[in-house]
């Protein structure tokens, strides 16, 4: 371990220890020590560029690993950020790929050979960074493993694909595997073990660590997973044809411009400024880039239909953790009209309520399998306009809960695989505190607050001591469970008082079972009133191939 820690003499009266240097491949970084708020010190090395910046003839393609640097780097603040749509930010730019890491220190020294957590932030793949006021690592490094973050491209930069060899796509999930790929070459040299390396994430975060499952070129970059809220088979996680975005987006930046080829649209956005690519990312008329399934090519990400390597078993077996919280949508109280809007939709026209994912295209078959999804929430003489939990149950299950738990259903046959669903409502997760009939209370991204410390306007959660104990009993449980998974593939490897002395049992094919995180943890194998059960029935039956997603 190349560890450097300098003292300074001040006076007579003692030594000061200066900033943590750390030589990795590249060269020497210097860091800083931080306090968490238990008073627990650790090492912050932020904005180290594990890429060179994708701009110019990069721009769109896969990353490429940054050069090495001669003097020392000052890794002491947050990297830029990834350009995102609709959202503009000062420190928005194209050279944004950096990488954090945040290691304990112990005794005045890194201690080594400690499992590593890597997490990747959500955002639609459109959205996000890995900023600490929003992913502070402090209360995972305080059970003593080391946190990494990263930026990725997201929106066109990160998965503009032409649909062939010229963009084939999936920038943003290569930057990730890079960054995967710069932890396991450089993490040994801050104290962490390559060879335990958990990839944990949320929501578009969730889809990808899905997604490196399945992808045979990441391989060997982890030995374990945690999916909140996503999965690499979320239907929201695919786009079938990305072709036509391209031209979309180039004619939104110059509508007079002409292209007829993909060389040539690649050539045209190359050439204009990231600025103008940013705004006409806000304009565009056609779905917003996704992941693909590229075409066959050296450095593909994947190739292959998602849902059928899964299913067949051809992925990177390693233990998993999948979920989803409670009520995804439930914030769609904050506007009771528009969510009575949609429930009335949903009545004037159940074809509505069939996911794209099932490749249904007759309309008189949508009609009759939207029907049946109705049965599946409403008896014969309901409305949705009437039952708006229900409408809002709808679409928690069908664009969270269903693909995260099918994933980890279809995985448990292959590998260790643990569910749960996150239920406890507080105000540390700013909990919309609602209650609506037909719906439960946790929506989207709420488990993020009782893991990360973060401090959002008008949001603090570095003083534990201003929430209800509830909510910090729940913190500390989540704590536990996520980084005993990290340190020895168990979330609950020995009985526990925290933890209610409760074991979390392993799902399998043969015995469906998942932890309710609630104000109280129990194992239950009912999810949803039985609902889930009945999704996946009618999928089963009805869907037609190809199966891409769920």
């Amino acid at each position: 371990m190349q560890v450097c820690y300098l003292f300074i003499l001040v006076g007579f009266i003692g030594f000061v220890v200066a900033d943590p240097v750390v030589q990795i491949k590249n060269g020497k970084v210097e860091g800083y020590t931080r306090t968490s708020p238990n008073n627990v010190k650790f090492n912050a090395f932020q904005g180290i560029p594990y890429a060179k910046p994708p701009v110019g003839n990069l721009r769109f393609q896969a990353p490429v690993p940054h050069d090495k640097w001669s003097n020392t780097l000052q890794a002491k603040q947050d990297g830029n950020r990834c350009f995102t749509v609709a959202k503009d930010t000062v420190d928005e730019n194209e050279d944004c790929l950096f990488i954090n890491v945040y290691t304990p220190v112990v005794n005045g020294s890194t201690t080594a050979h400690l499992p590593v957590m890597v997490y990747l932030y959500g955002g639609g793949f459109r959205d996000g960074a890995s900023q600490y006021n929003v992913y502070g690592p402090d209360y995972l490094i305080e059970k003593g493993v080391i946190m990494v973050s990263m930026n990725y491209r997201v929106g066109p930069f990160g998965f503009l694909s032409t649909g062939d060899k010229i963009v084939p796509g999936n920038a943003g999930l290569k930057d990730q595997r890079l960054g995967l790929k710069w932890v396991k070459d450089n993490i040994k040299q801050f104290g962490g073990d390559p060879h335990k390396v958990t990839l944990f994430g949320q929501s578009a975060g969730a889809a990808s660590v899905g997604l490196h499952i399945l992808s045979k070129t990441s391989a060997g970059l982890f030995r374990a997973a945690i999916a909140e809220s996503g999965s690499g088979i979320s239907n929201w996680a695919y786009l079938k044809d990305a072709s036509l975005y391209g031209f979309d987006l180039a004619s939104k930046i110059n509508s007079s411009v002409t292209l007829k080829t993909n060389q040539e649209l690649l050539q045209y956005l190359q050439s204009v400024p990231a600025k103008e690519i940013d705004v006409a990312s806000t304009k565009t008329e056609i779905n917003h880039p996704l992941p693909v399934v590229e075409v066959e090519h050296d450095d593909a990400f994947l190739t292959k239909n998602f849902y059928e390597l899964l299913d067949s078993g051809d992925f990177n077996r390693v233990p998993l953790i999948i979920g989803a919280n409670s009520e995804e949508y439930i914030s769609l109280v904050k506007d009771m009209a528009a969510l009575a809007k949609r429930g009335a939709s949903y009545d004037a026209n159940v074809k509505k309520l069939v996911p794209k994912s099932m490749n249904i295209v007759d309309n008189a078959k949508k009609q009759e399998i939207g029907e049946k999804i109705r049965s599946i929430y409403l008896s014969s003489n309901q409305k949705f306009e009437d039952n708006l939990g229900l409408t809002i149950a709808y679409n928690t299950e069908s664009h969270f809960l269903n693909p995260a738990i099918k994933h980890g259903e279809i995985q448990s046959k292959y590998t260790d695989v643990y569910i749960y669903k996150f239920s406890h409502g507080g105000p540390m997760g700013r909990n919309v505190n609602v209650s609506l009939p037909g719906a439960e209370k946790c929506t989207h991204g709420e488990e993020m607050f009782y893991i990360f410390k973060r401090r959002l306007s008008g949001y603090d959660n570095s003083d534990l001591s201003q929430f209800p104990q509830a909510d910090v009993l729940t913190h500390t449980r989540m704590i536990t469970l996520w980084t005993n998974f990290a340190k020895y593939l168990n979330p609950t490897p020995e009985k526990d008082e925290v933890l209610q002395n409760l074991i979390w049992s392993k799902s399998t094919p043969n015995n469906f079972n998942y932890l309710d995180i609630d104000t109280d943890l129990s194992i239950k194998t009912d999810m949803k009133q039985g609902r889930y059960k009945k999704w996946m029935e009618l999928f089963e039956k009805e869907a037609l191939p190809p199966r891409v997603v769920v």
